[in-house]
């Protein structure tokens, strides 16, 4: 549900700009805001599901995010359904940085790549129903209906995983200090004023007082973390953590991975739309495509790397969704349905390649008390990439266009400042290929098992 909550909302932003009367940059809100309290929060849910029982956290944030659900279908007006998907937001949160850690405690280290390959299948599912299910909802019933369609769904999950998950045990005795507060909130601030800073930035370009302001605020709250989690005993930025190669550069891959991904897929529906003139249900289609074809094959890639290795694959998936930015950067007006559905064929296969394979990667070493903190940071950085990559696109298509582009007009831009922001994500992939091309060392506690 929550990643079916990005694919569906994204199907559907052309006409909620249109009713709205918003532009890109304005629209582009109801995505930002979603995936910001998502960073804001993961790392702290991660944390509390260290310290308290996770599976009822779990359905904590089925219940939060079913009933902001609710108020983002019943919203009037941007502002209204901006708030309503930032609570949205908070159930993710708790779903997502959860999630993770619920297979990673019951499952051994040389067991987990088919259970993470599965999981990354029942990620990767809700961005595949999410397209096509928002493009057909958004014609036939509007728009409020693609966040209705979570409450049934919400209820049979609550009568499926309920008594299961209740009975799930805390992994770390009761300690406050465990969680963070303090870096907690000078993280959301901090990232919160860096994403406005790239808003402004967007839309009144550099010399602007209040986007340097922003700007400076946010890169000094990061340099206040840094002080600020080297002297807790229970940082959320964990130096056992970061001291861990493997670690770092898959944490690196998945910001770059999925910042040049998911900005590609959320200009996407606008492209269809106004470049070839697909209806919202023909455009759900064919982003369904892409979406069915990361679901299809990402348990398939974590059973690969359990027996040919995280990094072969990883890499194969790489080169693989770097080859389908590249076929996206060539397009022209009369290529076909089919010619546009094989370049997202080629994206999804190396998105489902790459996720588990790298997560797996990521685990490795972690020992068991940090592994709900892993496995948040995991989603967190997930989440941060598609920040990075939305701003990214929007800020390049908005700046070669020279002017932010309304949509709630019926003035559409042509063909080529899409292809330059496709360029753009080209060289965040090419940069994501050559840093999984190194070498990663295996961490000592793992040598010979």
């Amino acid at each position: 549900m929550a990643t079916l909550d990005t694919s569906i909302v994204n199907i559907a932003l052309p006409q909620i700009a249109r009713e709205f009367g918003s532009s890109l940059s304005q629209i582009s809100w109801v995505m930002v805001a979603y995936l910001l309290v998502q960073v804001s929060l993961l790392l702290i849910s991660g944390r509390l599901g260290d310290l308290l029982a996770p599976g009822r956290l779990y359905l904590l944030g089925l219940l939060v995010f079913t009933g902001s659900s609710a108020l983002c279908g019943l919203a009037s007006d941007l502002p209204r359904l901006v708030a309503a998907r930032s609570c949205q937001g908070l159930g993710a949160a708790l779903m997502l940085g959860l999630a993770p850690k619920l297979i990673a405690v019951t499952f051994g280290e040389g067991e987990r790549g088919l259970p993470l390959g599965l999981f990354s299948t029942a990620f990767a599912a809700g961005i595949s129903v999410g397209a096509p299910a928002g493009g057909l909802i958004t014609y036939y019933l509007g728009w409020p209906y693609i966040f209705f369609i979570n409450i049934p769904i919400c209820a049979l999950a609550l009568l499926v995983g309920g008594t299961s998950l209740g009975r799930l045990r805390s992994q770390m005795a009761w300690d406050r200090r465990a969680l963070d507060l303090w870096g907690s909130l000078v993280l959301a601030l901090a990232l919160g004023s860096l994403v406005l800073a790239l808003t402004r930035l967007r839309e009144s370009g550099w010399g602007d007082g209040l986007t340097e302001g922003f700007l400076a605020l946010g890169l000094g709250l990061l340099l206040i973390l840094v002080f600020l989690e080297r002297r807790q005993p229970f940082p959320l930025i964990h130096g056992e953590l970061w001291r861990s190669w493997p670690f770092v550069a898959g944490s690196l891959a998945v910001v770059l991975t999925f910042a040049a991904v998911m900005g590609t897929f959320f200009l996407l529906p606008f492209f269809l739309e106004q470049v070839y003139r697909y209806s919202p249900d023909q455009a759900g289609l064919l982003l369904g495509v892409l979406a069915l074809t990361n679901a299809a094959v990402a348990g398939v890639g974590g059973y690969l790397a359990d027996r040919w290795g995280n990094l072969l694959v990883l890499r194969s998936g790489c080169l693989l969704m770097l080859g389908g930015l590249a076929s996206l950067v060539f397009t022209g007006p009369g290529d076909t349905a089919l010619g546009l559905a094989a370049r997202f064929v080629l994206l999804g296969l190396g998105l489902g390649l790459f996720q588990a394979p790298n997560l797996n990667e990521i685990l490795q070493g972690v020992q068991p008390s940090l592994v709900g903190l892993a496995a948040s940071t995991n989603a967190v950085l997930k989440n941060l990439g598609a920040l990075i990559g939305i701003t990214l696109m929007v800020t390049v298509f908005a700046w070669l266009e020279h002017q932010t582009p309304s949509l709630g007009q019926e003035v559409y831009p042509g063909l080529a400042p899409y292809q330059r922001a496709f360029a753009a994500a080209l060289l965040v992939a090419a940069l994501n290929l050559l840093i999984n091309l190194l070498p990663r060392k295996t961490p000592t506690a793992n040598r010979g098992q």
